[in-house]
């Protein structure tokens, strides 16, 4: 029954593209082209109904109705209930583990070098950083003032 009516909406569709495709628009006379009485309004005066409008509205509504049919009868096949969607009918997958960090290096203690304003290093300390293994902080002695 799905492949039937499947087949019916992918005639009409085709018929409803080619009949509105050939159609003239409402001011495509020779007025409309200078700006006659039929361009300028939108609620114009129309003729009468020709086969290709009768078409168009027959084909339209066939349109309509096989949509509506096709979606209730996919919704039927399908097993859908009300409130489910394709997300929820998606499998499910594992993710990728996410990466391990690095261990983070080892903190050194900073060294400093004390200096005078000539240039000369007085003494060398080293300050310990948090989390870092504490360790004596070497001196080194200073230099004989001169």
């Amino acid at each position: 029954m799905i492949i039937l009516f499947t087949i019916v909406h992918v005639i009409v569709c085709l018929f409803l593209v080619i009949v509105v495709l050939l159609q003239s628009g409402k001011a495509a006379d020779l007025a409309g082209a200078f700006g006659g009485m039929g361009s300028q309004t939108a609620f114009g005066p129309r003729g009468a109904a020709t086969v290709l409008s009768k078409a168009t509205t027959i084909s339209a509504a066939l349109f309509m109705i096989t949509s509506l049919t096709l979606s209730v009868l996919y919704t039927r096949a399908g097993g859908g209930s009300v409130g489910s969607s394709v997300l929820e009918k998606a499998p499910i997958t594992q993710s990728a583990p996410a990466p391990k960090q690095a261990a983070p290096a080892p903190q050194t203690p900073i060294k400093v070098d004390l200096q005078t304003q000539d240039g000369k290093t007085v003494s060398t300390q080293e300050i310990p950083l948090p989390n870092a293994p504490k360790s004596a902080p070497a001196q080194t002695p200073a230099a004989p003032k001169k």
